[in-house]
C-alpha cells in the first residue's frame, strides 16, 4: 500500500452534521527518526511523524471520524483513553475492535464526550508501542459561550521512551547513529531536558496545564514558587478545586491545573522523583519564566 504523506495542518476537515460538527482526521502510524535532544536521534513509532501525535480537538457532541493508516511493520490499534466510545471502537484486538495489520486502515467513529483532557494510544502490544512514541492528546473544548477560566493552555505530556522496548517490537533497529536499547529516556512533549523549551508566561496570566502521564511510573510533578489549582482529573470537572504544588500523576492519569502567574522570576518545573532528573539538567525538568 502506498504510504500517506500528510502535514499536521492538513488532517482536519469539518462538515456540519445534525448534532454538531463532523471532524475528520487521518493518523498515519509509522516508524520515523525523532530528535529527543540536540545530537540525539531515536527511531520512534509515531503518528504523522511526530511524538506526541497530533492533538485531536472538538466540542462535546461532535462526531469524530478518525482513520488509522498502519504503515508500521507490526499490527496496531488505537484506544481512546477515558472516552466512552461504542464497544467496537475501543481498540482492544479481538475484544472491542479488530487489529489493524501492516498496510491496512481502520476508521474509528464516535461522539466527542464532555469537555476535558483525554488521550489516545495503541492497545496492541501496547507497552512496547507506547514506549516507542505512539500516543497523543484528545481534547474536548468547553462551549464557546462558557465563562473563560484561563487565558491560554499548555500541554505537558510525559513519556518514557524505550521503557518497555524488547523482543516484542520488530523493525526498531538503529540507523546512522540513532540510539536504541532498553534504557528509558524520560520525555515531556517528546523532548528530554535540556531540550525541553522554557515556558514564558506574563505576570498575572492564568494558564491551564493539561498534564498527562503516558508511561508506567508515577511522576510527581512539582512547580517552584507557584502552584496549580486542580480543576479536573481524568476528564471530570471537580466540584471543589484544590491547590497543589506537587501533583503525583499515575500511569495513564490526567490532571487539568490552572496556574496563576503571581510570582515573577525563573522557576523550575520538574519531577520530584529526583532520579528522574539527572543533576537538575536532564530528564523531566524545564524552566517556567514569569515576566
Amino acid at each position: 500500500m502506498k504510504a500517506f504523506v500528510l502535514s499536521c495542518c492538513s488532517i482536519l476537515l469539518l462538515a456540519v452534521v445534525a448534532h454538531g460538527e463532523e471532524r475528520q482526521f487521518v493518523l498515519v502510524a509509522s516508524a520515523a527518526p525523532w530528535q529527543i535532544a540536540p545530537g540525539r536521534m531515536v527511531m520512534a513509532y509515531s503518528y504523522n511523524q511526530t511524538v506526541p501525535g497530533p492533538e485531536i480537538r472538538g466540542n462535546a457532541g461532535d462526531v469524530f471520524r478518525i482513520m488509522l493508516v498502519n504503515n508500521l511493520p507490526v499490527p496496531t490499534t488505537i484506544h481512546w483513553h477515558g472516552v466512552a466510545v461504542p464497544n467496537d471502537m475501543d481498540g482492544v484486538p479481538g475484544v472491542t475492535g479488530p487489529v489493524v495489520n501492516p498496510g491496512q486502515t481502520f476508521t474509528y467513529v464516535f461522539h466527542a464526550p464532555s469537555p476535558g483532557t483525554y488521550w489516545y494510544h495503541p492497545h496492541a502490544n501496547s507497552a512496547d508501542q507506547i514506549s516507542m512514541g505512539l500516543y497523543g492528546l484528545l481534547i474536548v473544548d468547553p462551549p464557546a459561550d462558557a465563562p473563560r477560566k484561563y487565558d491560554r493552555e499548555v500541554s505537558m505530556v510525559i513519556g518514557e521512551y524505550g521503557s518497555m522496548m524488547g523482543a516484542g517490537v520488530s523493525g526498531r533497529g538503529g540507523m546512522g547513529g540513532m540510539a536504541g536499547g532498553t534504557a528509558s529516556t524520560l520525555l515531556i512533549n517528546g523532548k528530554t531536558a535540556p531540550a525541553i523549551p522554557d515556558l514564558r508566561i506574563r505576570y498575572g496570566e492564568r494558564v491551564l496545564f493539561r498534564m498527562v502521564n503516558t508511561g508506567n511510573m508515577v511522576h510527581p510533578m512539582h512547580v517552584h514558587g507557584l502552584h496549580w489549582t486542580i480543576v479536573a482529573t481524568d476528564g471530570f470537572d471537580l466540584q471543589t478545586p484544590y491547590k497543589k504544588d506537587t501533583v503525583p500523576i499515575n500511569a495513564g492519569e490526567r490532571y487539568d491545573g490552572i496556574l496563576e502567574a503571581d510570582n515573577k522570576g525563573i522557576w523550575m518545573v520538574h519531577c520530584h522523583n529526583l532520579d528522574h532528573v539527572t543533576d537538575l539538567s536532564t530528564g523531566l525538568i524545564f524552566n517556567l519564566v514569569v515576566d
